[in-house]
Order: C-alpha cells, then sequence, then structure tokens
C-alpha cells in the first residue's frame, strides 16, 4: 500500500480525531458511488455538474464553473457531454436571451434518482449492526460540519462567522 500524500494527525484533541475518518468516508463515498452513476450510463465528471444543476442553485455555465472549481471551458465541454446525453438541455435566459440557462431533463432526473437510490441501498448495507444512538450522534455531527463546509453559506471561507 502507498504512504498517503496526507500530512500526519496529532491525536491532541476531539477535532483532530475526527479529521482521518472524515477523509477516508469522503474517499470511499466517491469510491462506491462510481458504479452507481456508470450504471447511470454516466462518468463521475459528469455526475457532480448534473447534481449541482439539480439542485436547482447553479443554472448558467460560469455559475457551474465555478461551483465544480474548472474553468469555463472545462465546464463547456461537461456540458456538452450532459446534452449530449440528454441530461440537460440548454435554454436562452429570460430576459437576455444572449445568456443560457441549463435545465436537468427528465432523464436527467432519472439518472441522478437511480444513482441515489443505488448509492443510498449500498450506505444502508454498511450501517446494518451499527447501534442507533451512534447514527444519530453521528448524523448530527455530519450535518454541523456539512453546513459549515458549505461554500455558499455563512461560515463560507472569508466570511465573519459568529
Amino acid at each position: 500500500m502507498a504512504p498517503s500524500s496526507a500530512p500526519a494527525l496529532a491525536r491532541e484533541s476531539p477535532d483532530t480525531e475526527l479529521l482521518e475518518p472524515i477523509r477516508d468516508v469522503s474517499h470511499a463515498v466517491v469510491q462506491r458511488m462510481v458504479p452507481h452513476i456508470v450504471a447511470a450510463g454516466m462518468v463521475k465528471a459528469t455526475f457532480w455538474p448534473l447534481h449541482y444543476l439539480d439542485q436547482g442553485t447553479t443554472r448558467h455555465p460560469g455559475e457551474l464553473a465555478r461551483r465544480l472549481g474548472v474553468t469555463p471551458a472545462a465546464c463547456t465541454s461537461t456540458v456538452d457531454q450532459l446534452v449530449e446525453l440528454g441530461y440537460v438541455v440548454r435554454r436562452p435566459t429570460e430576459g437576455d436571451r444572449r445568456q443560457v440557462a441549463l435545465a436537468v431533463t427528465p432523464k436527467g432526473h432519472r439518472a441522478l434518482e437511480q444513482i441515489w437510490k443505488g448509492f443510498d441501498a449500498t450506505l444502508r448495507e454498511v450501517l446494518v449492526g451499527i447501534p442507533s444512538r451512534d447514527i444519530e450522534v453521528t448524523a448530527r455531527t455530519l450535518r454541523v460540519i456539512a453546513a459549515r463546509l458549505k461554500a455558499d453559506g455563512p461560515d463560507a471561507p472569508g466570511e465573519a462567522r459568529p
């Protein structure tokens, strides 16, 4: 097994104790999603853009590129793939027909539903045998972490925290 490129973690505090397991879970989640993404006729590179578009927080290619952390050219290529697969359509924006808005098609919604349904089944299998109290505490903690990590949330980098 190759050594990890992540820095070694000191076990000095409870928050430090969470860092490595969260990294491990994040990696495992992405790996476990791949078969479901492939079964839906997609690749990882097209899944996340479709997911963000489906969330309704991103409608324009420039917004999507920023959200994905890629160049507009790379985003255009991915959107082209999603359009070709029939998962997304481009439409003129109301009020400014020169601008383009992206919308998830019914086929795209079905693909996402299939992916999440398969992944949820995988997670349920993994959770078997873990005491419900542990799951409840973990769920509460992960909700707080997720809320703080969201780029558009009140705790986004560079914004003041109460």
